[in-house]
């Protein structure tokens, strides 16, 4: 499991600094995962119907500037869609590239694949299920919104976040779990259904989620095209 742990650490590295491509569409979401390209499974989880991301710039002044001599920091935070089958199986795809898969023994491979099987499968019928992920390029900023996140509970946290639909503008979350994998980050729960309404459907347009992060960075607030997420009529969220 330690070798698990190294890759997963190079994993952060690799979602985070690959240079950001076009953006990708819904149509070859059926093909097996595991013949996805590494470009197209990053390309889902960056930049795609189901995952965004936002950076902050704040420019640093005075001699030598920052600890590292930096001179501007930039935050940017990763906006998933966890519950959307193809950005599970993105991560899983990803994994699968950075684990020497033929050098493992037939334990191991068993151990991996159903690890891997477990998280693309979960049943996400009765939730709508939204990561967050942070990264900088300066260490103290990481450390801080990962201590915010890392000590946030359902209750100190549900007035920060919000999941905003036509029906439902201000939808707050069920359930808030901690980051437990870095690639992943944090993750809010909301409910698909609300006093017997959905909470969003393939007819509707737009779906935001609104995040009041720690610090000095603005509101977070990133709006998905509902028909992006949409196939042959049916809203894969």
């Amino acid at each position: 499991m330690n070798k698990y742990r190294t890759v997963l650490r190079a994993l952060v590295a690799v979602l985070i600094f690959t240079g950001f491509q076009a953006p990708v569409r819904p149509e070859s979401i059926g093909t097996p995962f595991h013949e996805w390209s590494r470009d197209y499974a990053l390309n889902i989880l960056n930049e795609s119907p189901w995952s965004q991301h936002q950076t902050y710039i704040r420019q640093l002044r005075g001699i030598g500037s920052g600890i590292q001599g930096e001179k501007e920091i930039y935050n940017t935070y990763f906006v998933r869609f966890l519950s959307a089958e193809p950005v599970r199986k993105a991560f899983a795809r990803v994994k699968e590239l950075h684990v020497d898969y033929e050098e493992l023994d037939e334990r191991q491979r068993e151990e991996f694949d159903n690890q891997n099987n477990r998280a693309v499968n979960l049943k996400m019928d009765d939730w709508i299920v939204v990561s967050v992920a942070f990264r900088s390029n300066v260490p103290r900023e990481e450390s801080n919104i990962e201590r915010f996140l890392m000590g946030q509970t359902t209750e100190t946290i549900k007035t920060r976040v919000y999941l905003s639909t036509e029906r439902f503008p201000r939808l707050e979350i069920s359930e808030y779990i901690p980051p437990t994998e870095k690639i992943i980050g944090a993750k809010f729960i909301f409910p698909r259904t609300k006093d017997g309404r959905e909470v969003v459907t393939a007819e509707d347009e737009v779906i935001a989620f609104e995040f009041d992060t720690p610090g000095s960075d603005s509101e977070l607030r990133t709006t998905f095209d509902v028909q992006d997420m949409t196939q042959e009529g049916e809203l894969i969220l």
